[in-house]
């Protein structure tokens, strides 16, 4: 199966889902406008488009001309390939390429904001979320939530399916009863620093905590891109309430295969955006056995349960998540029985393998449906 993919060759989800697939032997093609950071993959040929992210700071005009100018490029390269699928990643921007390549097997990957929020903001693009989606033969998502409003936007109910990005579970698994762990009480979150993730809210809740216990750290790992002035807003917070002590940023590289580490010396893991599909870094956490805090979000529902593998509380309240973080430290036992459920619902339903497996089975459904 030869397969051309219209993604970030930078995010770790895009990457992922070509790894799985590069090594199933497929031929692989990545049009991209983002360079990829990481290892080379056999079977993968990469084609380079200019950012046209990097150009919106010239203006309007230059940033409209790149990306016209791209998907006049992709379109070319699509003829060049002939490929069996076209599969664009996110909505709004490759969706979007993907949309004017104009190729007749067309699948879509929502990530979450790109359908959850995005349409919402303008009629512009409710009307692009609506022609993208209904031109796709197969359109996928990771949650419930994300999939119950793709229907709001596309008449072809049935090409919408729940597929998770799914967590590698020889990777990340339960630590071992005799890993190495800090006395101190490790809070941890690895969500970015963008505003929708709410990272202010963690920073909030130290003084609450410490009000009770001061032997906790909190350490705030960003992903991989990262902005500055958000890093630098964080840490002016953090010097205002005086807890500056207490954090560790992070934004290092960090291997993938590494993360795991990271995850054994937690104790309990952070996750409380405003908005969010099925967060793949809840899932790692959960899957290493740590319990887990979450906002109260529709998504997030699909997958804790209050008060049985973590807790839910409300979106941005500092003192609520701080009073959920002290029953924890207070209750470790209660901490213990949550991580190893989380672990349990992680293998039975994130399982990496199978869901790739699922996916590879509707590729192959699709073109036997349109040959």
């Amino acid at each position: 199966m030869r397969i051309c993919f219209l993604a970030d060759g930078s995010q770790i989800h895009s990457y992922r889902w070509i790894q799985y697939f590069s090594e199933k032997g497929h031929d692989i093609h990545l049009i991209s406008s983002n360079e990829s950071i990481f290892e080379p993959l056999h079977n993968v040929t990469v084609h380079r488009l200019p950012s046209s992210d990097a150009l919106k700071r010239w203006g309007k005009i230059s940033y409209l001309k790149t990306t016209l100018s791209n998907i006049i490029k992709a379109r070319k390269l699509v003829r060049i390939i002939n490929p069996d699928i076209v599969h664009a990643h996110y909505l709004t921007d490759y969706g979007l390429m993907g949309y004017f390549v104009h190729f007749p097997l067309f699948v879509v990957t929502l990530w979450g904001s790109d359908i959850l929020v995005t349409p919402k903001k303008s009629l512009f693009n409710k009307i692009m979320a609506i022609m993208i989606l209904n031109n796709a033969k197969l359109i996928t998502c990771d949650s419930d939530i994300a999939r119950n409003e793709c229907l709001k936007y596309t008449r072809h109910y049935e090409n919408v399916h729940v597929i998770q990005w799914g967590i590698d579970l020889s990777i990340f698994h339960e630590r071992k009863s005799d890993y190495p762990k800090d006395i101190t009480f490790t809070i941890l979150s690895t969500r970015n620093a963008g505003p929708i993730y709410n990272l202010d809210v963690i920073i909030q809740s130290i003084p609450f905590v410490i009000k009770k216990y001061q032997n906790v750290r909190y350490i705030l790992k960003f992903a991989l891109t990262w902005n500055d002035d958000q890093e630098s807003e964080l840490r002016q917070l953090a010097h205002s309430l005086n807890v500056t002590n207490y954090i560790e940023f992070v934004h290092k590289f960090i291997d993938y295969n590494k993360i795991p580490e990271l995850l054994y010396g937690a104790d309990v893991f952070i996750s409380v955006p405003s908005s969010d599909s099925s967060s793949v870094s809840l899932h790692e956490a959960m899957a290493c056995g740590l319990p887990v805090i979450v906002s109260d979000i529709p998504a997030n529902h699909e997958w804790i349960t209050d008060g049985y593998n973590g807790f839910i509380v409300p979106v941005r309240n500092p003192e609520k998540l701080a009073n959920s973080i002290i029953h924890l430290i207070e209750k470790p036992d209660l901490k213990q029985l949550f991580g190893k459920r989380n672990t349990q619902i992680i293998r039975d339903r994130a399982d990496r393998e199978k869901h790739m497996a699922h996916m590879e089975n509707l590729y192959q459904q699709l073109i036997e449906k349109y040959k």
